[in-house]
């Protein structure tokens, strides 16, 4: 699993200067460019070098598994704030405030045994092929894993003008017995895949278009 990283660090160099605080602490993200998605657990791993210890709290923030490992699923609002305070050896609190934007899934895509169909083309497949098929979502080139589940989708012959919908990710006995009457060159298409989480991704998914080959 990736994660945010916050690195936390006080500044000691500057020690001798007038016009740094000691409460001054450098802040760096190295993944998503200060980014957290709405919907889904963001992880974020927070380490503060030369602490003793440190507290995080945020809306939305709870501790993972392993150290410095935190879970992030932000509410409403276009910004998230994690809080971190740590104690220093010297027994003094340090604090640092870090801003993540927050931002909404994008778009799912439709994909069939873990195949991204391709844009401009259909996807060519055998009726067996289709009728074994797994129906499920992805979202492209998304640096997180998000686990969607598909309730149904509906399939569609558009030169028949017949939808046929199903429940769940496979093929029924309905959409297998249509699949079984086609022949080859016929187009399928896999439309309104329909998903029962996450809830906070509301844009439609893409839909899936087959060539029956034989």
């Amino acid at each position: 699993m990736k994660y945010l990283l916050i690195l936390l660090f006080s500044i000691t160099a500057f020690a001798q200067s007038d016009s740094i605080s000691r409460s001054n602490i450098s802040v760096v993200s190295a993944e998503k460019l200060n980014v957290v998605y709405r919907g889904i657990d963001n992880p974020i791993k927070i380490a503060m070098p030369g602490a003793v210890s440190f507290i995080a709290s945020a809306p939305g923030l709870k501790k993972g598994t392993g150290e410095g490992n935190y879970i992030l699923n932000p509410g409403l609002g276009n910004e998230v704030i994690v809080t971190i305070v740590g104690k220093m050896t010297d027994g003094k609190l340090l604090t640092e405030k870090k801003v993540f934007r927050i931002k909404g899934l994008p778009a799912p895509a439709g994909i069939i045994n873990n195949i991204f169909p391709n844009d401009d083309r259909p996807l060519r497949m055998t009726k067996d092929e289709l009728i074994k098929s797994v129906i499920g979502i992805e979202m492209k080139d998304f640096l997180f894993d998000v686990n969607f589940k598909v309730t149904g989708f509906t399939l569609s012959l558009p030169n028949k003008h017949t939808n046929t919908i199903v429940e769940g990710n496979l093929m029924d006995d309905k959409a297998v017995k249509i699949i079984k009457g086609l022949k080859p060159k016929a187009l399928v298409i896999i439309m309104n895949i329909r998903f029962g989480s996450p809830e906070a991704c509301q844009k439609a998914v893409s839909n899936i278009l087959i060539e029956i080959i034989r």
